[in-house]
């Protein structure tokens, strides 16, 4: 008997209630035509209902389509022909797909069964014969079959054996496995076990030449033994240098916090000296580790342990974190933070002899929030410290002092707003500070008063413009903001001067201006006089883009007016003058500069520039120049840098990226990165060059290789950073 499309739903969804029993509240069971074409036929002898031209049956968080399928009698089985395809979701949130041109689906208790098929659950897929699928997908078999990662019809490279079991927990094993790279066999496993998902233990290995290394293979052997711990082994090896080995952790507690860490060894075959020319141990090693948590509300804690053999073990063989930071600290840190207040306590040790530092063992810290007193329009805040301090001027320098100090800073602030735009905030505050007598020092124990007050005025004006139009600098709309400030702060000679007390917190020299307010001013022990106004007029343009307000031109002025007596350490009444300028005329384009003209000695004193193109995906670049004159209270000599980094993506699968340093005062190349890449689908390669000139030292160069499995993109023990000299997240 055969039926319209009307009735097709409702005769298949009739049949399937005639069948065996589904457990208990098992899903409905739903038949319906794929484009309302389908028709069904009921064979009154036999029970057997058949859907034909087109068939799509939802069971749970199963679909199947095909273009035919008949329901068997008294069981929960679908024969489906003609491009069949089931699709399940699985508890994970993942789907998994099977297509064939025949299978048998068992609706109820998930399992198929097809005489050829493709299987698909990403990132891996598979095709083969006679396909088993066990009840709810924990196992799946199957013979003459080929998996890969490559999700297209002439995969790159492929596995193909002679039987491969998939099971739930993302396992695949393969028997009589050849590896296939293209139409060429690579290598041959009697049997082959891999881990579909993250994997949990693997190796990976960078392969290059370096000039200070010799031939070299950084390798690693991974350990993810969870979602919240991974462990990892390094195992390198430099023809220059020897073999070096260290195991790292990288591990999330939850609330308890979430830390990493390394101990890494090598017994270096050719150390060299220091910078002072004193020849390095050959044994040598460093020891890092920092774990941050927060558990319970408002209260975080910080530790950092960062020990070095030697003051160039860091720059020998992890570069990227030398550059980051010369001198990393070792720390203990706890904080409570209430509303209107932080409490805490630091150790700050010395762990490496060879680096200057100044031990906190321990500091305490209590500060207020500025905070309004009441109903009165008064504003006060609080910074104060108490702890045992040790400076340690290293093994390069025989000057060590220590005393106990305790600090504490209270101001009063009263902002206001006259005239309806002019808003000023004179502030009135003191400070007192006691020291213990200081060992090491001729000093004595000495109990230090400061005064400070000054005032802050600002101002704010803006203008709209609706009218302005523009496509090529794409303005729609222009907004003129201009914010002039004055800031002045005075500090009389305090009755203790600098020279009489040890030098703990002291001022550093900077190429920028030092904050001159208090408590952004925290240099405790340099603090004197001070009759100081800050300067400052900023300028904005803003435009719509994209329907949001984005920023045309930005440009700052600022410079310190020193009025009254000239302190101690200045020469003239007016600091460098600063002008900070950036400009955003397309959104492709953008261009910075920073301008210091040192107004005692009547000339520029740097002179900064940085452009940036990004006109579409294919390429971009980034161009700048650093004009530095000498300043020998810094130690820095004049300099013409020229910096460039350019990326391109040729096509689809090749890309290059191309960064270079260039010093015109010396005519010296100082640094080149080559990076070119090639995307091949399920798996990138890459090749680096990096170049540096060391000076005195020589030129340093490296060449590597990298493959990288984009489905194997996986966080190991201790993640990878990307940059240039990373190599595709594996270089060190």
């Amino acid at each position: 008997m055969r039926y319209t499309p009307l009735g097709l739903a409702v005769l298949l969804t009739a049949a399937a209630l005639g069948q065996d029993p589904s457990p208990t509240e098992a899903p409905e069971l739903v038949i319906t035509s794929a484009d309302g074409m389908g028709e069904a036929e009921l064979d009154r002898k036999t029970n057997i209902a058949t859907a034909r031209n087109g068939v799509v049956v939802h069971y749970g968080n199963a679909v199947l389509t095909a273009q035919r399928v008949r329901l068997i009698p008294n069981s929960s089985v679908i024969e489906a022909e003609g491009d069949v395809s089931v699709q399940q979701t699985r508890p994970d949130g993942g789907t998994v797909l099977w297509r064939g041109d025949k299978v048998q689906y068992d609706y109820v208790r998930k399992t198929i069964q097809a005489n050829s098929f493709r299987f698909g659950q990403p990132p891996y897929f598979a095709a083969g014969e006679h396909l088993q699928a066990g009840e709810t997908n924990q196992v799946q078999t199957a013979v003459n079959a080929l998996v890969t990662t490559d999700d297209v019809a002439e995969p790159a490279y492929r596995l193909k054996a002679r039987t491969i079991i998939v099971t739930d927990n993302k396992t695949v094993t393969a028997e009589d496995a050849v590896v296939f790279a293209g139409p060429v066999p690579v290598m041959y496993f009697p049997k082959y076990t891999e881990t579909l998902g993250e994997r949990r233990f693997y190796w990976s290995g960078v392969p290059g030449y370096r000039s200070s290394w010799g031939a070299f293979v950084l390798g690693a052997y991974h350990q993810n033994w969870n979602d919240r711990v991974q462990t990892a082994v390094e195992l390198d090896y430099y023809t220059k240098r020897g073999p070096g080995i260290g195991p790292s952790v990288n591990y999330d507690l939850g609330r308890w916090g979430q830390g990493e860490g390394q101990v890494y060894y090598i017994n270096d075959r050719d150390p060299g000296t220091d910078s002072f020319g004193n020849p390095i141990s050959d044994n040598r090693g460093r020891v890092y580790y920092t774990h941050t948590a927060n558990p319970w509300q408002d209260f975080y804690a910080k530790a950092a342990v960062r020990y070095q053999s030697d003051p160039d073990i860091i720059h020998d063989f992890f570069d990227n974190e030398y550059r980051a930071n010369t001198q990393p600290l070792t720390l203990f840190e706890g904080q409570q933070i209430g509303k209107n207040y932080t409490l805490g306590v630091v150790v700050v040790p010395q762990v490496n002899s060879f680096q200057q530092q100044v031990e906190r063992l321990p500091e305490l810290v209590l500060n207020g929030a500025r905070q309004q007193l009441g109903p009165t329009p008064f504003y006060y805040e609080t910074q104060n410290s108490a702890g045992y301090l040790e400076f340690r001027g290293g093994d390069y320098s025989p000057t060590n002092y220590a005393a106990l100090r305790a600090d504490t800073f209270h101001q009063i602030t009263l902002p206001y707003t006259a005239f309806g735009w002019l808003n000023v905030t004179p502030r009135v505050g003191g400070r007192f500070t006691h020291y213990s007598e200081p060992t090491g020092l001729d000093l004595e124990a000495e109990n230090r008063w400061i005064f400070n007050t000054g005032a802050e005025a600002t101002a704010k004006a803006s203008a709209l413009w609706k009218g302005v139009r523009s496509d090529f600098w794409e303005l729609n709309g222009l907004r003129h903001v201009l914010q002039p400030s004055v800031n002045y702060a005075y500090v009389p000679t305090p009755n203790v001067l600098p020279s009489e007390i040890p030098q703990f917190d002291r001022r550093v020299p900077s190429l920028e201006l030092n904050p001159i307010e208090f408590p952004d001013n925290n240099s405790i022990d340099s603090l004197d006089y001070r009759n100081v106004i800050r300067l400052s007029l900023f300028n904005l343009l803003q435009t719509k883009r994209s329907g949001n307000v984005r920023p045309f031109v930005s440009w700052q002025l600022y410079t310190d007016w020193n009025v009254g007596e000239l302190e101690p350490d200045l020469v003239t009444r007016f600091s460098d003058v600063y002008s900070r300028m950036m400009i955003q005329p397309r959104e492709w384009f953008g261009y910075g500069t920073l301008l210091r003209y040192d107004v005692a000695a009547s000339q520029i004193a740097e002179f900064d520039n940085l452009i940036r193109l990004t006109p579409n995906d294919v390429w971009s670049w980034t161009f700048g120049n650093r004009y530095l004159v000498a300043d020998p209270e810094l130690g820095l000599l004049d300099s013409k840098l020229f910096v460039s980094s350019l990326a391109y993506r040729m096509n689809e699968n090749w890309s290059l990226r191309m960064s270079q340093q260039y010093e015109v005062e010396t005519s010296t190349m100082e640094a080149q990165y080559y990076t070119l890449s090639r995307d091949f689908r399920s798996w990138v390669g890459a090749l680096m060059v990096r170049i540096q000139n060391n000076g005195p030292n020589g030129i340093d160069w490296t060449v590597g290789v990298a493959f990288q499995l984009k489905a194997a993109n996986r966080k190991g023990a201790l993640e990878p950073e990307y940059g240039p000299d990373r190599l595709l997240g594996y270089w060190r």
